[in-house]
């Protein structure tokens, strides 16, 4: 039987598979649980309730770190999981967050994310604490011992392969978020030594980048994602965020690029976890994503992919000046956000890496942006009225870098190719 090829080079049956990725994983969450839509629904209204005080008291100065650990959490954990006790023991602690100011605080292992309870959201905290306390050239560190779980490759290899497939119609869970999260921080932590220097066994340098090279990722497509058993076959959906962090932390050192952008651009109009929309609109994050892709791939481009490439970065410089940018120099919060402080980050980087502000940046493009000073300026402003408040603890730094503000050696780096701050390539939630 023949299978058609799209004008892009995606077959039909992929582009139907991205296309419809969250729909299929909520069938399989139904053949698990035949009430889980019901139930589902349920727990995000009264989640959309709590993050809206929350992120009230975020506007008011309040320190919500804590609260925004459980928010993040119980977000993950409505499109991940059908452990509905689970979710409603998470969603009593965010109830009892509010209004208790909070900050974080390590373990006894030297874990911070004190109001998580995943092991893979306690290591993106502590890589983030760290990130943002590291010295600017710290002397060589041993890895962690609370990397204790993949600190050889045999363990590696079965922890992340594990976490690689999802049978969620037997199980009633998906991996990807802690697949994605996962490997992102490993990734930064094991390859490329950051952020204190880690002496990593070569061993297991290898084994991580043998994995992420030749078994999660499709070459059909160029893309990585999640894997997923159904009845009789296994899906294979391309996943932006999981590419998008693997591209940005080798630096861009991937295979095909061609077919990568071919992929990326195939697949703009369709939802998360593959597209780059957010329940049909454009999201600060998943263009702030796209575009650094863009920006890595460009010296491989053809001439037609370049001018495809430009197009979508003016619809959505378009959307984001005129639709999420607000008067006050904050952008419009999505839900998905998570709080007041990332979704600024995000708009802002988003404008940063296309070269917004700085016209060394502008690697699509040679037109001038005359508005992009006012822009800063509105957004330095509101930045100044809520430094302080917020879930990181960081003041807004990431914000801050990604305007070329108070600038360390250290923020220097990590706003290399574009990027910047803790989401340098993407981390940032």
């Amino acid at each position: 039987m023949a299978v058609s090829v799209s004008a892009l080079g995606q077959t039909s049956r992929q582009m139907a598979l991205d296309r419809d990725a969250f729909s299929l994983l909520e069938q399989d969450f139904v053949v698990f649980n035949p009430h889980y839509k019901e139930e589902r629904e349920s727990r995000v209204q009264r989640t959309l309730a709590l993050a809206r005080q929350l992120f009230a008291e975020e506007a008011k100065g309040g320190k919500t770190t804590c609260g925004h650990q459980v928010l993040f959490e119980l977000e993950s954990l409505l499109i991940s999981s059908a452990d509905f006790k689970l979710i409603d023991a998470r969603l009593h602690d965010l109830e009892a967050s509010i209004g208790q100011p909070a900050s974080d605080k390590a373990d006894t292992n030297g874990m911070w994310g004190a109001c998580y309870q995943q092991w893979y959201l306690k290591l993106y905290a502590t890589y983030d604490h760290l990130e943002a306390h590291a010295e600017d050239e710290p002397a060589p560190h041993p890895l962690p011992a609370f990397l204790a779980p993949v600190s050889t490759p045999e363990r590696l290899t079965a922890y992340l392969d594990a976490l690689s497939v999802s049978d969620v119609q037997h199980t009633g869970i998906d991996h990807e978020r802690e697949f994605n999260e996962t490997v992102a921080t490993l990734l930064q932590m094991i390859v490329r030594h950051k952020p204190e220097n880690y002496t990593a066994d070569p061993a297991l340098r290898d084994a991580l980048l043998d994995r992420v090279l030749h078994r999660y990722r499709n070459p059909e497509t160029g893309y990585w994602g999640e894997r997923y058993r159904r009845i009789g076959r296994e899906d294979f959906p391309d996943d932006l965020s999981i590419t998008f962090h693997i591209v940005s932390y080798l630096k861009g050192k991937v295979p095909d690029w061609p077919r990568l952008l071919d992929t990326t651009l195939a697949i703009k109009d369709f939802d998360y976890p593959a597209g780059w929309l957010w329940k049909g609109q454009f999201w600060n994050h998943n263009n702030m994503d796209v575009v650094a892709l863009f920006r890595y791939g460009w010296p491989e481009a053809s001439a037609a992919q370049k001018k495809a490439m430009t197009a979508e970065i003016e619809r959505m410089l378009t959307w984001c000046l005129h639709d999420s940018l607000q008067p006050d120099g904050s952008f419009k919060v999505n839900i998905a956000d998570g709080s007041l402080e990332d979704a600024e980050y995000y708009g802002t980087s988003f404008l940063a890496r296309l070269g917004f502000f700085d016209p060394a940046e502008r690697f699509w493009t040679t037109r001038e942006f005359p508005e992009a000073a006012e822009v800063k300026q509105r957004i330095l402003t509101f930045v100044g009225a809520h430094q302080g408040s917020g879930p990181t603890g960081d003041n807004y730094r990431s914000t801050l870098e990604a305007l070329g503000v108070h600038r360390s050696r250290k923020s220097s780096r990590n706003v290399e190719n574009g990027s910047s701050g803790r989401d340098n390539d993407g981390r940032a939630r």
